[in-house]
């Protein structure tokens, strides 16, 4: 009978360090889904951004779809903007690429981000995040 002394209270320690893990990670997770949703927040407003800096006079001329020359700036000043969960981790948003479907009329801007240090190591995720934001740019006159 006294052999069988204290395996209640092993069997709740083990329990509640596998619970107190689980919700580590559980919470991990989350931050990690909030942060991609966070760059997909900064990369639709640096498609808005991009939208606006579309050449109106050339694309009258011409029928062809340009940017003005600070798109990048302009689409980057949106984006980190738009990320601030991000950057109060020290994480940046960069746009890294920008450009425009004539036919449907739409600009896409896709923004990356390091998220490498929001994921704990045990956990399987790349840390490099893309995605791209798109804006339709509504132009007649051609």
């Amino acid at each position: 009978m006294r052999m069988e002394r204290g395996q209640t209270t092993v069997f709740f320690t083990l329990i509640l360090t596998g619970l107190l893990l689980l919700t580590a990670v559980g919470i991990e997770i989350g931050r990690n889904v909030y942060a991609r949703g966070e760059v997909g927040k900064a990369a639709d407003a640096a498609a808005l951004a991009a939208v606006s800096q579309i050449d109106i006079p050339h694309y009258r001329e011409t029928g062809e779809i340009r940017f003005l020359p600070n798109v990048f700036v302009t689409a980057q000043n949106y984006a980190s903007k738009n990320s601030t969960y991000l950057q109060s981790r020290h994480i940046d948003v960069t746009v890294t690429d920008i450009y425009a479907n004539a036919n449907r009329q739409v600009v896409f801007v896709t923004v990356s981000a390091d998220l490498t240090s929001l994921i704990p190591s045990i956990l399987p995720f790349d840390g490099m995040y893309s995605i791209a934001g798109y804006a339709e740019a509504r132009m007649e006159g051609r």
